[in-house]
């Protein structure tokens, strides 16, 4: 009996992680109160997804100054049926610079992260992924360099957020 017990205790708590890491209220607690030196600006926006048998969560933060010129998007995606993760496996190891655009593959400590600028419109994105199912996208305006991407991805507990992945 004891045995049994054990098992299905295991097997809840196994499950438990799972639901957890695909549930976008675990990444709550992760967010971080500023990012790039800018306050969140309104509160989180979550959703759990189901559709055709596939799963994904993301979980969206703004960050403003006062005056709303600067702003900072955090979102984390859960999930290999999220349009953002496929986005990001069909971009992975593009290269391009125009005069316009410059989007290249880069490391952003150990995980592969891929950066979009947009010169004229001085935006910029940056999407690193945590696994093969976690996604993190750091999107930020004005923004004219990949430094200063990479600098807003340093703020972030990326460590934990993968921890959240497993």
């Amino acid at each position: 009996m004891r045995k049994i017990f054990a098992f299905l205790t295991l097997l809840l708590l196994l499950f438990s992680t799972t639901a957890g890491a695909s549930d976008y209220k675990a990444w709550l607690p992760l967010l971080p109160d500023t990012l790039g030196g800018m306050p969140r600006s309104g509160e989180p926006e979550g959703v759990n997804m189901e559709m055709g048998g596939q799963k994904w969560s993301s979980l969206h933060q703004e960050y403003s100054t006062d005056s709303g010129k600067n702003s900072v998007g955090l979102t984390i995606v859960w999930g290999k049926g999220s349009p953002q993760l496929a986005a990001f496996q069909m971009m992975s190891g593009m290269k391009i610079e125009t005069e316009d655009q410059i989007v290249k593959t880069v490391s952003v400590s150990r995980y592969k992260g891929l950066v979009t600028l947009e010169k004229k419109e001085k935006s910029g994105a940056l999407m690193i992924s945590l696994s093969e199912k976690m996604l993190v996208v750091i999107e930020a305006e004005p923004i004219t360099s990949e430094a200063e991407l990479l600098k807003l991805a340093e703020q972030l507990p990326l460590a934990k957020f993968a921890g959240q992945a497993e």
